[in-house]
């Protein structure tokens, strides 16, 4: 079934896709996961203890490896015959949970399963694939009933990206139902329009994930730009994907037999994505947030940097090439931050966990005047629901049960009948809006449920900001500058709980030496 590719003399399938560079040792490892904002989030001592992460891959990752030994956890297979290692297997793992003093990896303190999907070079059965996926969601065999939280697979299967298949079928439905965080390699066939790679990345709850790195054309560190090789949207059915775009190219990860090399590829991308998630999960649960994957994906998606050239329309949601733009786990804090705002007046920056009944509309107002020019950015996600015949996971066939409709509006709040711009896919299951407002004014994000296949409510995650938090600016002029820094030394030693405004760059209640180091390291 998968269109086998060998690079570097070693045989992975089509979305697994990787390079050895002739490059000299680098730390790129050490440069992506920075450029996400993974350290910020250490700092704020989220670093992934207590989440565990699931890598399917063709054969296991090297737990023997020193940089990822440490937090293993066990594995699962769904093959018989010989318990193979791979390369490919072993740098997917590290680039999410590297514990390496000098290339760490996104989620360090995370543990991690890994399962062996095929005992061939090439991946030969979708069904085995499901299998892997619902072992790691039940906690079934070794996992002793302890499911993972996040499931990473950077793998995939040519064909078509409609999501159809029982492959992608089979994640949707253990999304919805048990409630991971499923992170998927876009495929490395672009830059042609249309390249998403088959299954399962044109799954429609999982988080498709795009790479980026490229010079020219060429793979570089230059992590602004949508590498050359990473697939693009639209799917076979005419949905956006990729969601979201993370570092891919030249990435130093561990290898077998204790070695490092540097990589390049979608598979990189997509575990670093798996460990953002996993560190978010960490702050949920340390804060008491909801952490289904409809939110987190809204949260992730909607804190994520535009990247040059992105664009979008009322019905393409997210940009065909780099989705809603290149992870940052900084703003994603920020985002994720405050508790829970449901419909009514909110703040300016926040989240939902919410249900919106059939023809109805959930109004979110905005708290006070949005100025002139500001960006208002809010994400909409919500699940595709896909039932089973059976519950044995060796035999069970996945139906379509069907895709709600929800759609993301956006009100002056003199006129709750216009929406001054929209996101309404009919196909897709996220909707996004990013405008500058042209004039001062207060507004009202609406979500409402205008075609209801499966149902009288439908669940959905929702998150919105209406400026560009930049921590350590302390009076909002969007420079991190000496007046920062006096409005710092001004609240310090405090408790007061003031806020940002009072030099409280954390939102912790103190203005303390921690506040301080933020206004530094942005300064």
């Amino acid at each position: 079934m998968g269109k086998l590719q060998v690079f570097g003399g070693f045989a992975i399938a089509l979305c697994g896709v990787f390079l050895f560079v002739p490059v000299s040792p680098s730390l790129a490892l050490d440069v992506a996961v920075p450029y996400v904002k993974a350290d910020f989030m250490w700092a704020q001592s989220y670093l992934g203890d207590g989440v565990e992460i699931g890598i399917i891959d063709l054969f296991r990752a090297d737990k023997n490896h020193p940089a990822i030994s440490g937090n293993y956890l066990g594995f699962e297979t769904v093959v018989n015959g010989a318990a193979w290692v791979s390369d490919h297997a072993t740098l997917v793992t590290g680039a999410a949970v590297s514990q390496d003093a000098t290339h760490t990896g996104v989620a360090p303190e995370a543990g991690w399963w890994t399962i062996q999907s095929t005992n061939r070079g090439s991946i030969t059965s979708g069904r085995r694939q499901t299998r892997a996926a619902e072992i790691l969601a039940q906690g079934l065999g070794n996992l002793s009933g302890n499911p993972v939280e996040v499931i990473n697979l950077s793998i995939g299967l040519g064909g078509s990206s409609s999501g159809a298949d029982q492959w992608s079928l089979g994640l949707d439905h253990i999304i919805q139902t048990n409630g991971q965080t499923i992170t998927v390699a876009a495929g490395n066939t672009g830059p042609s329009a249309g390249t998403v790679s088959g299954l399962p990345p044109g799954a429609y709850n999982v988080i498709t994930v795009g790479a980026t790195g490229d010079t020219n054309g060429t793979s570089s560190q230059d992590y602004s730009n949508v590498a050359s090789y990473s697939s693009r949207g639209p799917t076979s059915d005419g949905r956006s994907k990729p969601d979201i775009v993370a570092p891919g190219s030249l990435i130093r990860v561990p290898v077998l037999s204790s070695g490092w090399a540097d990589a390049s590829g979608t598979s990189l991308a997509s575990p670093i994505v798996a460990g953002g998630a996993a560190l978010l999960i960490d702050m949920g649960l340390d804060l008491g947030h909801s952490t289904a994957p409809e939110l987190i994906k809204s949260v992730l998606l909607n804190s994520a940097d535009k990247l040059s050239g992105w664009s979008h329309t009322s019905t393409q949601p997210l940009d065909y090439n780099q989705g809603a733009g290149q992870l940052n786990l900084e703003k994603a804090y920020y985002q994720y931050l405050d508790a829970e705002q449901n419909p009514g007046t909110v703040a300016g920056i926040g989240w939902d966990e919410q249900e919106v009944d059939w023809e109805s509309e959930n109004l979110y107002t905005i708290s006070g005047l949005v100025p002139n020019g500001e960006i208002l950015s809010a994400t909409l996600a919500w699940n595709r629901i896909v039932s089973t015949d059976v519950e044995d996971i060796d035999d069970v066939i996945y139906s379509l049960d069907g895709l709600d409709n929800l759609d993301l509006y956006l009100y002056e709040a003199s006129d709750l009948n216009t929406p001054v711009v929209s996101s309404i896919s009919t196909i897709d299951n996220v909707e996004h809006i990013y405008y500058s407002v042209p004039q001062d004014g207060n507004y009202v994000l609406g979500v409402k449920m205008n075609g209801a296949l499966i149902g009288d409510l439908e669940t959905y995650g929702l998150a919105w900001h209406t400026v560009t938090e930049l921590p350590g600016d302390f009076d909002g002029d969007g420079d991190v500058d000496g007046v920062d820094f006096g409005l710092w030394q001004a609240g310090y030693p405090t408790a007061s709980g003031a806020g940002l405004i009072n030099g409280d760059a954390d939102a912790d209640g103190d203005v303390d030496g921690v506040d301080f180091g933020i206004w530094q390291a942005n300064y």
